[in-house]
């Protein structure tokens, strides 16, 4: 969770559960700071449906099947706009605050199972001056994850992704503190990533990460 200057800023990858996807989503609606829940492989019904969230705008990069979901609060004074899709698992939105005049786009991405989507998705992005980019990016890469067990996987495209990311933007997380822990088994590894450009690096106050979220908090 990332607490910023304008509230917090949850994310979740929900392994497409049902009872996960709807407890995290109650759970994040009864705080009123609670501001934007970002969801992953969140469950969706039989004919591909996301669910709703009482007193929530809800934002997708796609009309059937998200692969994840940008959750905004109703709140005075904000405003949100959706102004990047890219196939169901990228999405883009612009947040603009009135009471101090505050606009930055908010990126919720999850390349899926793997790193080379959002490889090739990166160098067609045309970044605002104000950005936070938080998700489950699968790119194991020294940068973010500090040093890595001998028997970890390094696709070639986590190369890239560090280098861009590096050059582009300022990484909230400390790299080898673990975001992602198996339920069940295997290493844990720091994919869920925060990273942020221009003003609201120094909105973001504090990032607090635990096995099932990671927050932005103010």
């Amino acid at each position: 969770m990332a607490l910023c200057a304008i509230g917090s800023i949850q994310l979740l990858n929900c392994a497409r559960g049902q009872a996960t996807t709807i407890s995290a989503l109650q759970d994040f609606s009864q705080k009123p700071e609670n501001l934007i829940c970002l969801l992953q492989e969140l469950w969706v019904d039989r004919d591909g449906n996301p669910p709703s969230l009482p007193g929530f705008d809800i934002f997708t990069p796609s009309p059937a099947k998200p692969r994840c979901m940008t959750y905004v609060r109703h709140a005075p004074g904000l405003t949100t706009t959706t102004v990047f899709t890219a196939q169901d698992s990228f999405l883009g939105t612009t947040i603009t605050t009135s009471h101090n005049q505050q606009t930055f786009t908010l990126f919720n991405f999850y390349s899926s199972g793997w790193a080379e989507p959002l490889a090739a998705i990166l160098p067609t992005l045309k970044l605002p001056t104000d950005c936070i980019l938080m998700g489950d990016l699968n790119a194991h890469h020294p940068w973010c994850q500090g040093l890595l067990p001998q028997a970890a996987r390094i696709s070639t495209a986590s190369h890239p992704i560090a280098n861009w990311l590096e050059d582009n933007f300022y990484l909230q997380n400390e790299p080898a503190i673990p975001t992602h822990h198996p339920r069940y088994s295997g290493q844990l590894s720091t994919i869920d990533l925060c990273l942020s450009r221009g003003s609201p690096t120094q909105s973001i106050l504090t990032l607090a990460m635990d096995h099932e979220t990671v927050k932005i908090l103010p």
